[in-house]
């Protein structure tokens, strides 16, 4: 089933940036393109695999984008006629601008005949977060209030997870029974947050570089978390910072704050516009912690920035990861 900026691969807008194309998230659906002295905002739709003719839906607006990893010839050609614009990882593409054609071409056309397996749901690990956040026990109406997910997904979820010893019924409630397991399941299969990436690099310190675009995403109303490495510094310091990861609800151009696009192996900044609520913390208010020198940023969810560092370049990242995993298995309510 097609996602809404589900699928995190950043391949296409490298053959779009390729192309001459700028790509600028504007939020969790939406891009804006950029050519020259041409520009417009784009609805996205994803398919995470190959995409097949059965995949083009109606066109939801004026300029709206299709990515997949690869297309068929014929699910290219009927997309393009419903008015779709595609790109693909494997570099096919057809992208309207403004009264402009680009056409991109791999060096093969798709004929794939076998799928993927399917992404699995997030809701299991949405349940893990509002268990680690809910002490003492809780009802499956205050898991569903906490994780954002109905009541029968939280029972399917904590039945999945009580066949695994995870969690189990107490006398208050459901609760985690395996902390150090349930970190470590959930780390081993949760798939990602979803959504879309874009890469910076600057030359001043991360922290400096992370306070800088959180005040930009603030000030903008995107609701900024911070994650990862900086996040970790924050509340438990172990290494200095190698890259900062910042999750927003809409994004934001970082080249006004000395910024410039990289590509992720040599980013220092990571923005992500994530399609899974979990990333924010199961709170009423946001989690906020001191920047030494700057003032209070709002963290991202205790288990995405497990995620984060998880992901983080260095020969010590493991040392900071088991850090981290440690605190959060021996603190009380982790948010």
């Amino acid at each position: 089933m097609p996602r809404y900026l589900e699928y995190t691969g950043l391949v296409w807008i490298t053959t779009l940036e390729e192309n001459g194309i700028a790509v600028l998230p504007v939020d969790s659906e939406h891009v804006r393109l950029t050519n020259d002295d041409h520009s417009a905002v784009f609805f996205v739709l994803t398919v995470p695999r190959v995409a097949r003719a059965h995949d083009v839906k109606p066109v939801p607006e004026k300029d709206a984008l299709l990515v997949a990893r690869s297309i068929t010839s014929d699910a290219l050609e009927r997309a393009w006629a419903a008015g779709w614009s595609v790109v693909t990882d494997d570099g096919t593409g057809r992208l309207r601008l403004a009264q402009r054609t680009f056409r991109m071409d791999s060096a093969d056309s798709t004929q794939a005949s076998k799928r993927p397996p399917g992404r699995p749901g997030r809701s299991v690990y949405s349940v893990v977060r509002a268990l680690f956040a809910l002490e003492n026990g809780a009802r499956q109406d205050e898991i569903a209030e906490f994780a954002h997910v109905g009541q029968a997904a939280v029972s399917k979820a904590l039945n999945r997870l009580a066949e695994r010893d995870l969690v189990a019924r107490g006398e208050h409630g459901w609760e985690v029974r395996d902390r150090a397991g349930a970190v470590s399941w959930w780390l081993a299969h949760y798939p990602g947050p979803g959504g879309i990436e874009t890469h910076w690099f600057g030359v001043d310190p991360i922290n400096e570089q992370a306070y800088r675009a959180y005040e930009a995403l603030d000030s903008g109303r995107a609701n900024p978390v911070v994650s990862g490495d900086v996040a970790a510094d924050l509340v438990i310091p172990w290494r200095t910072p190698r890259r900062a990861t910042l999750y927003a609800q809409r994004g934001a151009d970082f080249s006004a704050i000395g910024l410039t696009p990289s590509d992720s192996s040599a980013s220092t900044l990571t923005l992500v516009l994530a399609h899974d609520p979990g990333v924010w913390p199961t709170s009423k208010t946001p989690v906020l912690i001191e920047m030494r020198g700057h003032g209070d940023v709002a963290r991202a969810n205790a288990f995405q920035v497990l995620y984060d560092l998880s992901r983080s370049p260095g020969p010590d990242a493991g040392e900071a990861l088991e850090a981290w995993r440690t605190w959060m298995i021996e603190s009380g309510a982790v948010l």
